[in-house]
């Protein structure tokens, strides 16, 4: 529960917060993970755009919370409504997760782009390795034959 908690916080930082800046001949800009989504579709790549914004935003977002909302019925007791979809949800989720994908290519492409400027870590980097580490430790975590025996005990169906 903590763990995909915390990564749910750690996400909504990573995409409030830049990610990278970068100086290219001059010209600084900062960048969040949706501002590249939009420039990709800008530029005509919108089939990555919308692999990026699954893998990085939407994936781990659904498996972060519906693991968060069922972990916590499960610590409280509370039967919560819904918790087999969440818990289906979560399942459907996992494998897109690709956080920790994510962090590594972003690491490739800053040794990348220093060929061409300047390349910044800004302070959301930090938040997108903590996602990336949260959600790796809570897909090794969540049990789902646990968690489908406590619900059964709390008399919900999963």
């Amino acid at each position: 529960m903590a763990l995909s908690i915390a990564g749910l916080f750690a996400l909504l930082l990573a995409n409030t917060n830049p990610v990278l800046s970068f100086d290219v001949a001059g010209r600084v800009q900062s960048e969040h993970i949706f501002t590249g989504v939009e420039e990709l579709i800008n530029q005509g790549y919108w089939p990555i755009a919308v692999l990026v914004f699954l893998a990085g935003i939407l994936a781990p977002a659904l498996h972060l919370g519906s693991v968060a909302y069922v972990s916590t019925a499960c610590c409280l007791k509370i039967p919560f409504p819904w918790i087999p979809v969440a818990l289906r949800v979560s399942e459907l989720a996992e494998p897109f997760n690709l956080m920790p994908v994510y962090s590594i290519a972003t690491v490739v492409s800053v040794v990348k782009l220093r060929m061409l400027g300047a390349v910044e870590w800004e302070f959301g980097a930090r938040w997108v390795l903590g996602v990336a580490l949260f959600s790796l430790f809570a897909q090794q975590t969540f049990n789902r034959r646990l968690v489908k025996a406590r619900l059964e005990n709390m008399g919900v169906a999963a």
